[in-house]
């Protein structure tokens, strides 16, 4: 736990990186092979979850109980950020259910952790 500490602007940062190149890189065609399946919930479950992990993360790095630290405020524009680049990439698209859900899932992260952390602070610290 304490290699993980000592890491986290670390992997929060490469996690980062991660989803820039995830989300701008050129789609093979399959990308969006389930969308189509008519409930919106299903169709954007990945922009939750990716965004819940980056919000996560970005409260995990701050060593006091913070609900906004600098990293929280970089992950919330990190996902507002995503969409911009959709929709001026030619081969992506802007959606704004994406947009929404790429927040929701960055505010999920950073309140479900904030409040872990405030009441079970000994065992996540």
């Amino acid at each position: 736990m304490i290699l993980l500490k000592k890491n986290i602007k670390y992997i929060f940062s490469i996690y980062m990186a991660c989803i820039f190149y995830m989300y701008a890189r050129v789609p093979n065609g399959n990308w969006d092979s389930h969308r189509g399946l008519g409930n919106i919930i299903l169709d954007n479950l990945d922009h939750l979850f990716v965004f819940f992990i980056l919000g996560a993360l970005a409260n995990l790095t701050s060593e006091r109980h913070l609900f906004f630290n600098s990293y929280v405020k970089i992950s919330i524009i990190i996902s507002l950020l995503i969409e911009f680049i959709h929709y001026i990439l030619p081969y992506r698209g802007f959606e704004i259910v994406d947009f929404v859900f790429n927040i929701i899932g960055c505010l999920l992260g950073i309140l479900s952790f904030y409040y872990l952390r405030k009441f079970y602070g000994k065992v996540i610290n």
